[in-house]
């Protein structure tokens, strides 16, 4: 009897388990009753027209504005309105943007919750984007400190600097556009344009700002039509705070220097010889960046080669009887040598003079080949480099010719 009510014992004791596997969390919540924030912009304080209607109307609120953000929400519920649903209002509109001032990003995000019936989620934030005057006037790690404290927010969002409202981002383009799947989606076009930066994502920027060494931001710009990736600010070290921009001809430099195997985007050539463009596509980028010490004083030589195609050229100069002219060739890539060079020369430049900052990250080869000079120094880094000889030499080599190779 004992023997054969154990095995029944066991069904129904696994059967209890398996019930209790599958039962689901017990402290879910409903989808249909969040919004999920997908994007967030932070700016100095400016209270929205709602904002400020309500403080008239309920007077006595206990806060200091220190900062306005704004946040991209997408209503679940709402999406489920839009496949069945006509409306222009619901089918243009499938998230809503809510701005909040107040002391802290905290007491903002709370403060929706008096606005809305929709609490807001942010395990599925995509991007960041911060407004160039509220990073000047405080360094990142202090108004960013929630995104990395907030255990519902996940250490991989885009992060990218807005030269102006960093809001403005967030309104739709067009019908049907969501800013916050759109914008980080443009860093993926990283292997055609050279003037994209590698993506700086909460991880990589809560390391930089620990590390108090210089670094880019990507910038991204809002125009009454489009939003654009266009150049990059630079975050000084010591301060973490933004002290100036680099323009994309800039960005084409950092992206030379940087090297890392990385191909796309091309090198551009308007030689007054030539009398029109000419354009190289990139192949192949090798940086190899040597630094020394003598005197207290360091010096970096960076070595840069390249390998590309010519993909257009107006000029139809480089046809020979024998289908190519090598020597057309050999004089475009002494001239491309020559231009790329010039346009890093002055890259360092204003970096070393304008800004004092070493945000193309030269530390890096003092930190690998000389440790234990890099742990002396690295609190002062920024003045050893803007001190710094800096030389650069270019090598460019033009493989591919395409069918004008045939005869």
């Amino acid at each position: 009897m004992a023997a054969s009510s154990f095995p029944r014992r066991m069904l129904a004791a696994s059967q209890i388990a398996l019930l209790l596997l599958t039962g689901g969390c017990w402290s879910n919540k409903e989808i249909e009753t969040q919004s999920l924030e997908i994007a967030v912009a932070v700016d100095v304080p400016e209270p929205a027209a709602s904002e400020r209607e309500l403080q008239r109307k309920s007077p006595g609120v206990d806060r200091t504005d220190r900062i306005t953000s704004t946040y991209q929400l997408i209503l679940p519920s709402l999406i489920g309105d839009i496949g069945g649903s006509t409306s222009d209002e619901t089918s243009s509109s499938p998230f809503k943007n809510m701005t909040q001032t107040g002391d802290s990003l905290l007491e903002n995000v709370r403060q929706l919750s008096l606005r809305t019936n929709a609490a807001p989620l942010g395990h599925h934030l995509k991007v960041i984007v911060i407004g160039d005057r509220l990073a000047r006037k405080h360094d990142l790690m202090t108004f960013l400190d929630f995104f990395f404290r907030d255990n519902d927010i996940r250490l991989s969002p885009l992060v990218l600097i807005c030269k102006g409202k960093a809001s403005e981002t967030l309104e739709p383009l067009y019908k049907g556009d969501i800013p916050g799947f759109q914008i980080p989606e443009t860093v993926r076009n990283q292997y055609r344009n050279n003037k994209i930066l590698e993506p700086i994502r909460m991880y990589n920027l809560m390391s930089r700002l620990h590390a108090k060494t210089s670094f880019l931001l990507q910038n991204v710009v809002k125009t009454k039509e489009e939003l654009v990736y266009s150049g990059a600010a630079v975050i000084q070290g010591t301060s973490g705070k933004l002290i100036g921009f680099l323009t994309e001809k800039d960005m084409e430099s950092v992206f030379w220097i940087k090297g890392g195997g990385r191909k796309g985007g091309l090198l551009k050539l308007d030689d007054p010889e030539l009398g029109a463009p000419l354009d190289m596509e990139i192949n192949s980028v090798r940086s190899r960046i040597v630094p020394s010490m003598a005197d207290g004083r360091f010096a970096f030589r960076i070595e840069l080669e390249a390998e590309g195609d010519l993909m257009e050229s107006w000029s139809h100069k480089d046809a020979g009887r024998g289908g190519v002219s090598e020597a057309f060739y050999a004089e475009v890539e002494k001239k491309l040598e020559r231009k790329l060079k010039g346009n890093a020369d002055l890259l360092i430049q204003k970096l070393q003079k304008t800004y004092g900052a070493d945000a193309i990250g030269l530390y890096e080869s003092v930190r690998v080949r000389m440790p234990k000079t890099w742990s002396r120094i690295h609190a002062d880094w920024d003045r050893h480099f803007a001190e710094a000889d800096i030389t650069v030499s270019v090598s460019i080599a033009l493989k591919g010719h395409g069918a004008t190779e045939l005869t």
